[in-house]
């Protein structure tokens, strides 16, 4: 029993240090096989990169669409509100003899802050145009378009806020008229 024992030792440690030994050695001297190994694993890197970027450009070109579409939307909505207070101060404030002193400032605010959403608009939209997972940054271009949106953004809040301004001035005129009407 004893000698089945040290006889299976010597062997089962054969058995295991030769499959270690059958490994080649690895290239210290920068040979060029480990280089070309590397520069596989790079194209496959790349390549893998690529084919994600394609699988994922017609979803980034949609939804960029939308965003596009979502923003013009609430400028037309915007267009249409200061349409709205428009026609109630020609219609109804003015003819009762009130006015708001700087309503021609007020709109010609509003009017620069819609070309300022517009121009951040074609901003946007002529710099995603452009993307193609075959062009030279990719990503690059979807940063930029972020940053463009973000400048979209902030120029819808701009132009929310003047919007405001108006509302506020004409209802302001409004309250002082019935103010003085209940004061006599």
């Amino acid at each position: 029993m004893i000698k089945t024992k040290i006889l299976a030792l010597p062997l089962f440690f054969i058995l295991l240090t030769s499959s270690a030994l059958a490994i080649e050695r690895p290239d210290y001297a920068g040979n060029s096989n480990s280089q070309e190994k590397r520069e596989l694993a790079q194209n496959r890197l790349g390549e893998a990169k690529l084919r994600s970027c394609q699988a994922r450009e017609n979803s980034i070109k949609t939804r960029a669409d939308s965003l596009q579409g979502l923003a013009t939307n609430m400028m037309e909505k915007f267009d249409a509100i200061t349409e709205r207070v428009k026609e109630f101060y020609d219609t109804k404030v003015v003819p009762e003899g009130n006015t708001v002193e700087n309503y021609d400032e007020l709109l010609d605010d509003i009017d620069a802050k819609k070309e300022a959403v517009q121009n951040a608009l074609d901003k946007a939209k002529d710099g995603i145009n452009g993307f193609s997972c075959d062009g030279d940054d990719p990503k690059g271009l979807l940063t930029q378009y972020k940053e463009d949106m973000q400048a979209v953004k902030s120029a819808l809040k701009d132009y929310r806020t003047s919007i405001k301004n108006l509302i506020v001035a004409v209802h302001t005129a409004v309250g002082e008229k019935t103010q003085e009407e209940n004061n006599e």
